[in-house]
């Protein structure tokens, strides 16, 4: 015959296999569960990462354009508008006949201060009006045409001038009918310079609509990223808008990890409506610009979405464990059924006599 066989005990076979693929497998399973947990922390500090970086976006955005504010409220004509002492804030004042009625007169918008402020609007596209009052609430210089004459009354100013100690504030979201924009009221006080006394407020209308279209669309594969308030009601993300009131569920399942502070960021593997999602957070910080604007930044996907590209991988490598240890039981079960019997067994199945006979014939050869 010059066919080669490799004669191996079956026993030793068995045993070798499980002394192998039995610990192989279980530090398979081990690896799985530890490359999932891996793969969602991953997932989510990227999440973190864009959370932080539009947070970062949103709160400069602001910052600048109130720090913009501030120093066009510390421009000499500006200042001379709100103390009254130009004919700017004069000829404002003589168009007041009742507080919030009439129309201002065109001396006040054709002042050197209405031309400043107008000249401003011009160059910085991102302001969409301007508007400086008294320390009254009257407006004496704009930079165009105000809907009405007199803030006195209205709330975002009197926060604003604040009985004289002024600070500046931002305010609610806003949308303008004519331009089709979002905005929001930027206020800052018109102090003199001598005796720090505020004099006014100077108000910018400033346009957010840019700030608010990035949260339209989705992030990477389909990552979602939302602008929230402190309250989980959602200021912009995709197909909605900042009118609707919608809550977040995002936010009301990472609610106790952002605690009572604003400026916390981390991220989070939480059950989200059907299923679980990873989501990345990141307080803007804006709460301390004002009070109102405690806005919180918000990545989240379907953790089965998020992992999907290398997903498929780690279930390979875990249904490959399973399929060894399957068979490795199929062995075990086929070699414990047909194991060889005794030879006592066959011994027993043949007749004594004939036994005796054979061996006396054996013997006389």
């Amino acid at each position: 015959m010059d066919r080669l066989e490799v004669r191996v005990s079956l026993t030793k076979v068995l045993l070798i296999l499980i002394v192998v693929i039995v610990p192989l497998s279980i530090v398979g399973l081990v690896l799985t569960e530890n490359s999932s947990r891996s793969l969602d922390n991953a997932i989510g500090n990227d999440f973190k990462s864009i959370a932080q970086l539009y947070s970062n976006q949103v709160s400069q955005y602001l910052r600048d354009r109130v720090a913009d504010v501030i120093v066009l409220a510390s421009n000499p004509l500006v200042v001379s508008s709100a103390s009254g002492h130009s004919e700017a804030g004069v000829s404002g004042r003589a168009a007041v006949a009742v507080a919030g009625q009439g129309s201002t007169s065109p001396g006040m918008l054709n002042s050197n201060a209405s031309q400043m402020l107008r000249f401003r609007r011009t160059q910085d596209p991102r302001i969409l009006a301007l508007t400086l009052t008294d320390q009254n609430g009257n407006v004496v210089a704009a930079s165009q045409q105000p809907p009405r004459t007199s803030y006195a009354q209205d709330a975002g100013w009197q926060s604003v001038y604040n009985n004289g100690q002024g600070k500046p504030r931002v305010g609610e979201i806003l949308d303008d009918e004519f331009t089709k924009q979002y905005y929001v009221n930027v206020g800052v006080p018109v102090t003199d310079q001598a005796s720090g006394a505020t004099l006014g407020v100077l108000t910018a209308a400033v346009n957010v609509t840019p700030l608010l279209n990035d949260f339209k669309s989705t992030v990477g594969n389909g990552a979602r990223a939302e602008l929230v308030n402190e309250n989980g009601f959602i200021i912009s993300a995709p197909n909605t808008d900042v009118f609707a009131q919608n809550k977040s569920q995002a936010f009301d399942a990472i609610r106790d990890s952002l605690g009572t502070g604003t400026t916390q960021t981390g991220d989070q593997r939480v059950d989200v409506g059907n299923g679980p999602y990873l989501v990345g957070f990141a307080g803007t910080g804006l709460k301390q610009l004002s009070d109102n604007l405690g806005w919180i930044v918000l990545v989240s996907q379907d953790e089965h979405q998020a992992a999907a590209p290398i997903r498929q991988l780690v279930h390979f490598a875990l249904v490959m464990v399973i399929l060894a240890l399957f068979m490795l039981t199929l062995l075990c079960v086929y070699y414990f059924m047909h194991r060889t019997q005794k030879f006592e067994d066959i011994e027993g199945a043949v007749p004594l006599e004939q036994t005796g006979e054979t061996r006396a014939a054996a013997a006389s050869r």
